[in-house]
């Protein structure tokens, strides 16, 4: 019991126990150095990861951007593919149209049938997004006009489409067909 009292009164000595707070503050204080290195790491490579992060989220944002733009040209261009071959049979109409006189009740009817389909047509054009292009009394386009020829006019200025020969027609402000017109020469 001697022995074991006198080992007691060595660990509780004022010398160990400073000597040992002195071991425990080099030991907390490394701990603390580390937590410090460690917290800075973590800093750094949050940092590092966030701006890593921003960069592919703003990737991914033009790519769905993109995508999203060419998903839309595609399905114009579609339309506009489908609209050139609607095209000519409405020429063709129109051709027809204008050789039906309206003397009889049969020729009127076969008018009225004819204006009944041509408006159908427009509005299924109109739902996929194509718009007639305005030509009468608007300034010449070249970019949707195509001029057959200049004629003078007393009714419209120099360079105003004066008269239509074929309609043009735009899709989602693409062309898809310029409308032949004629130009006053003033």
């Amino acid at each position: 019991e001697e022995r074991g009292e006198g080992e007691e009164d060595l660990l509780s000595s004022p010398a160990f126990l400073k000597q040992k707070l002195k071991v425990l503050e080099a030991e907390l204080s490394k701990v603390e150095e580390d937590t410090a290195a460690l917290k800075g790491e973590a800093d750094s490579k949050r940092e590092e990861w966030s701006s890593q992060r921003q960069r592919l989220q703003t990737d991914l944002e033009n790519f769905q951007s993109r995508h999203k733009s060419q998903v839309a040209d595609i399905r114009t261009d579609a339309k506009i593919k489908v609209v050139n071959e609607l095209l000519p049979m409405m020429d063709n109409f129109d051709r027809a149209r204008g050789s039906i006189k309206a003397d009889d009740e049969a020729q009127e009817l076969a008018n009225g049938r004819y204006l009944e389909l041509h408006a159908s047509l427009m509005a299924a054009l109109e739902g996929l997004g194509v718009q007639k292009i305005e030509t009468v009394g608007q300034e010449f386009d070249y970019n949707l006009h195509m001029a057959i020829q200049q004629v003078p006019s007393e009714e419209y200025a120099e360079g105003l489409v004066c008269e239509e020969m074929q309609p043009g027609f735009t899709c989602n402000d693409k062309l898809v067909r310029a409308a032949y017109v004629m130009v006053s020469s003033g």
